[in-house]
């Protein structure tokens, strides 16, 4: 894999993970104002498990655990987020 494709990619991710769409803003879905300090440590935990798993994804070793950490992550994410 060339450079500018994991540019690319991580690029894409920090977009989907770290900042939120207009549309996200206007429901207030994940806008980072109306996040706790949890929501936003989870979410930066998030962006790093994704990183990790491109790495192990591009060297072809198993990434199965990180995986599993991830999705971990997402529901500890969505309780935070249905508590709120």
């Amino acid at each position: 894999m060339d450079k500018q494709y994991l540019r690319d990619k991580i690029e894409a991710m920090r977009h989907n993970f770290v900042e939120s769409t207009e549309h996200e803003r206007a429901v207030g879905i994940l806008d980072e104002a109306r996040m706790t300090k949890k929501m936003l440590k989870i979410k930066k935990k998030l962006i790093s498990l994704e990183m990790e798993r491109c790495q192990k994804k591009i060297e072809h070793k198993d990434y199965s655990k990180i995986d599993q950490k991830i999705q971990e992550q997402k529901e500890l994410f969505e309780v935070c987020r249905q508590h709120k």
